[in-house]
Parts: structure tokens; sequence; C-alpha cells
């Protein structure tokens, strides 16, 4: 069987890249509805809504699950980049949210006030699952409320 067809895939937030690798395939909510991406694709530029972003990495057979708040994705030639205030691998989810609530109750002992951007991040990452139907734990095991495979 021929391998499939490769691109660069660059998921960029402003605090690090999350993801610059070959790709096979990935899949993404947009303003619009679901986008997937193959090789080849036509040049375009996308608003992103929030949800999940499904990536093939080249020589695999199962798809990797990263959660992303908005942003955009630019498919340019060979190359496509997601740029995303927030954007994680679902399976680091439930570590991040518990991390946040340690940092909001760390700053509450120390009487400082919460910062309105940690606070924001937290309840997009909530508004994801929520809107996915999906929750904390589900995402970890790789499957939605009704089984379905992410």
């Amino acid at each position: 069987m021929a391998e499939a067809r490769t691109f660069q895939l660059r998921a960029l937030t402003p605090d690090r890249t999350l993801i610059d690798a070959p790709v096979s395939m990935v899949k993404f909510w947009t303003m619009d509805g679901e986008m997937g991406v193959l090789a080849g694709h036509v040049p375009c530029t996308v608003m992103l809504d929030s949800g999940m972003m499904m990536v093939r990495h080249q020589g695999s057979d199962a798809d990797e699950a990263y959660i992303v708040s908005g942003g955009f994705a630019v498919i340019d030639g060979e190359v496509v980049t997601v740029t995303s205030t927030l954007a994680e691998r679902a399976d680091r989810m439930e570590a991040l949210l518990e991390e946040l609530e340690r940092q909001r109750l760390k700053r509450k002992e120390d009487g400082k006030k919460w910062e309105n951007e940690v606070t924001r991040a937290e309840m997009a990452i909530r508004r994801v699952l929520i809107g996915q139907e999906t929750s904390a734990y589900s995402i970890l095991q790789g499957k939605g409320e009704k089984g379905e495979t992410l």
C-alpha cells in the first residue's frame, strides 16, 4: 500500500509551538463547520471555532486529538499553520484544568487578584469540553460520551 502524501503542520500559541511535524491529515472546526485538509489542498485562510482538532501524524493509523480555542488556519502549499490563543493535546486537558485551579487557589491564598486571562482560558477549555458533549475523562480515554472514537 502506498504511503499517504504528507504536508507540514505547524500549530502555534503565543507561548510555544505545539506541533511542527509532517502529517497526512488534519481536521478542525471553522466558523462554517468541520474542515479536513490533505496534502495538495487549495490555499486558503479560515477562521477557527473552538473545538477538537484531529491530526494524523506521518506513518500513523490513529488520529491524535487536540483542543483549540479559536484562531486561524492558513493553508499555503504544503504547509498548514494553525494559530490559536489556547491549544493543547486533549489528553492534557484535565491536568491543565487542575493546574489552573491550583494557581487560582494559590493566588487567592496570597491575597492577589486573579488574572482575567487565565480565568477566560479556563472557561474556554470548559466550553470546548461542553460544546463537544465530552467530559474531560472521556477525552483522556479518546472516546466521546456516546462511545464514538474521537
